[in-house]
């Protein structure tokens, strides 16, 4: 138990220190904090505008006082304004989040799902062939970038077999209600989010097998054959309650690297989601823009390892278990 407060209490600490970082950064780098916290050159505004941004940003004010107007617009969900798009950050954010999310929620729920069942299968029946062909193509899997397989499945589906498409979410020619809007929205998400599951595939599946291989040897696992359980009982009764820590811990630590593999594919598939809208950010420099998304793709992976640990507690008996021994 106190191994999983410890991550908590870490993972809390990390996501203040990007708050601080978000706060501090643009008024320790050199020159006018004008040009970092509005997105704008300074050579670019006039002496109206400097004073305007000014009086907007807080800058005649202490920092305390900077810090506290700073942590307002994080409670009350503004995340900062965006003076080149001219919205609130938090509504540019939301606006794209749930494209991202449409891609990564399947993504990780298809290749958790398929690491741990063919993982357990090719670990349970380990040196046979198809342990050894799964582990081959696997690791060869493993090695290749997420931008190669997505230009692979593109060069593939889009062009050769010419079966799916692979540009957008939706066609020019769907509305959302419009008959046949979901079976074209699901055809357009399928080559990103197989790009992901390959990507994240290897790493579920490489784990489980070694942990079911490690535990075929355990005496319990011996003693629950000669009693002649079956091999679906000893797999998901027997192995995968003693094993479920370590993956579940390994999924939520993922999240982000799933988070951060989906900007980059969004943009070779063209999704206007999240990655599009931190190259705008990038290339316009509009800082207060990726300030709010650092913020909110940190705050993400906080919560997931939140509740990967509280998961990995309630999962795992041997920590209650241990638990209750101690108080008694």
């Amino acid at each position: 138990m106190k191994k999983y407060l410890n991550n908590i209490i870490t993972s809390l600490i990390c996501f203040l220190f990007v708050i601080l970082l978000n706060f501090a950064l643009p008024r320790m780098l050199p020159g006018n904090p004008i040009a970092y916290l509005s997105g704008f050159a300074e050579e670019e505004m006039t002496s109206v505008q400097i004073e305007y941004y000014r009086n907007a940003l807080h800058l005649d004010d202490s920092l305390p006082e900077q810090f506290i107007h700073y942590l307002r617009s994080l409670t009350d969900g503004t995340l900062g304004y965006s003076f080149k798009k001219k919205a609130n950050v938090s509504d540019l954010i939301g606006e794209k989040v749930i494209v991202t999310l449409q891609i990564t929620l399947p993504a990780v729920i298809l290749s958790t799902f398929l690491g741990l069942v063919w993982g357990m299968a090719s670990g349970y029946r380990k040196d046979s062939s198809f342990d050894k062909t799964s582990t081959t193509g696997l690791i060869i899997l493993n090695a290749a970038p997420s931008f190669l397989l997505a230009l692979v499945l593109v060069i593939l589906f889009g062009f050769h077999w010419k079966i799916l498409p692979y540009k957008g979410l939706s066609s020019s020619s769907m509305v959302p209600g419009k008959p046949g809007f979901v079976t074209d929205r699901i055809l357009h998400l399928l080559l990103p989010v197989m790009t992901l599951v390959l990507a994240m595939l290897p790493s579920r599946y490489l784990l489980m097998r070694s942990s079911v291989r490690a535990a075929t040897n355990e005496r319990y696992i011996l003693y629950a054959k000669q009693r002649g359980l079956s091999d679906r009982k000893i797999k998901y009764h027997y192995i995968l309650r003693n094993i479920a820590q370590p993956f579940i811990s390994m999924v939520g630590m993922s999240v982000s690297m799933c988070i951060g593999g989906s900007l980059v594919i969004e943009n070779i598939f063209s999704i206007n989601g999240m990655g599009k809208l931190l190259s705008d950010a990038v290339y316009t420099l509009d800082y207060p823009l990726m300030q709010g998304i650092l913020f909110v793709t940190t705050g993400i992976c906080v919560l997931s390892i939140i509740f990967t640990d509280i998961t990995c507690i309630l999962a795992d008996p041997r920590v209650r278990y241990m638990e209750r021994g101690q108080e008694a």
